[in-house]
């Protein structure tokens, strides 16, 4: 049962590594996935390190590291986020897996990238305090329920009239919060692929203070609108006709989440893009719109005032490469952390 671990080969190791990631992860991890998010990816290919038997050479573990540009108050540095992990059950003593996670923070000794940040699970954070990474933060997940009818069903014990009372209800639940003043901004739906508009707000915001990932046109093209598992819906705001901000949603059966947020630092201007996307998803029969950002999130405030209320939190891990110019306490207190820094 010894294992070794090298580096994968995104084309000989390609059916071995689907095959392994839709054992373990999701049947939709598969070859379309696969192909978008391991290979084009906009700031470049993942790196992805596996775990194979001694003997027989097959693969029984994976994990993966996928480049993302973010700005450091104007900067741009090159890191990685982490996804990906898994490996057989027979080989999920500590040992093994922490020789798998251990290669990839070895990725830090390589220039020019400088960090490393990853959203473990509970059970991962085991492997974490093993290898000396500490928590650094957590992903916060704020919540807005749409419709009532499950509050109302046992207090009423009718689903007849607890269904009557919704229709009455939801449409004030899910209107609850500040709203902004729709003579800030039009909002509209993104038709087709994201054009030059998209960099130049990018530009523009990127070069402000704090820390975020560059999202140019081509980015927002392929993380969300290319996204071969998941449906997203870009909602934009213009002003005089340029654009000032966009929110992204994905849909899901009865919770629809919020994914990623982009807005000029005008809170009006904010929670319209907030609120344009909850009454779209809720027209789309989401019962929950959920947000999640970091818990030093500069608009966590804004949340809260557009009616999202905080629910659980989930790790954030953080690692600098040595002599890195990126500090922890920029990660720590000015990161605009969303949903869509994940790996996918």
């Amino acid at each position: 049962m010894d294992i070794q671990i090298r580096p994968a080969d995104l084309d000989s190791d390609c059916e071995a590594l689907v095959n392994l990631l839709s054992r373990h992860l999701s049947a939709q991890a598969d070859s379309s996935r696969f192909q978008w998010l391991y290979r084009e990816g906009t700031h470049g290919p993942a790196r992805v390190w596996v775990a194979v038997e001694k003997g027989s050479q097959r693969i029984v573990g994976s994990a993966a590291a996928y480049p993302r540009r973010l700005s450091f108050n104007g900067r741009e540095r090159l890191g990685f986020v982490l996804g990906d992990f898994c490996i057989d059950e027979k080989y999920r003593s500590l040992g093994p897996s922490l020789q798998l996670q251990r290669a990839c923070l070895t990725a830090l000794r390589e220039p020019p990238f400088e960090f490393i940040y990853d959203f473990p699970s509970r059970s991962m954070m085991a492997i974490y305090k093993r290898l000396g990474t500490e928590q650094s933060g957590e992903l916060v997940r704020w919540a807005k329920p749409l419709r009532v009818e499950q509050k109302l069903l046992p207090l009423v014990r009718s689903k007849s009239l607890a269904r009557a009372l919704s229709l009455i209800a939801s449409p004030l639940v899910a209107r609850r919060g500040w709203r902004g003043d729709e003579r800030l901004c039009e909002l509209g739906v993104q038709e087709g692929p994201c054009g030059p508009d998209f960099s130049r707000l990018d530009q523009e915001i990127s070069a402000k203070a704090g820390v975020r990932t560059l999202r140019s046109a081509e980015y927002l093209n392929w993380r969300y609108l290319g996204n071969p598992i998941a449906r997203h819906e870009i909602l934009t705001a213009h002003r005089s006709g340029k654009l000032i901000g966009y929110v992204v949603s994905a849909l899901g059966a009865d919770d629809a989440r919020i994914v990623d947020l982009c807005s000029v630092e005008e809170p009006g201007v904010i929670v319209r893009l907030l609120f344009g996307a909850v009454e779209r998803l809720s027209g789309q029969g989401a019962a929950t719109v959920s947000l999640n950002a970091g818990a030093a999130h500069p608009w966590n405030n804004l949340f809260e005032r557009a009616g999202f209320k905080r629910r659980e939190g989930t790790p954030i891990i953080v690692a600098l490469a040595a002599g890195s110019p990126v500090s922890r306490s920029d990660f720590e207190h000015n990161w605009f952390a969303m949903q869509g820094e994940r790996d996918s």
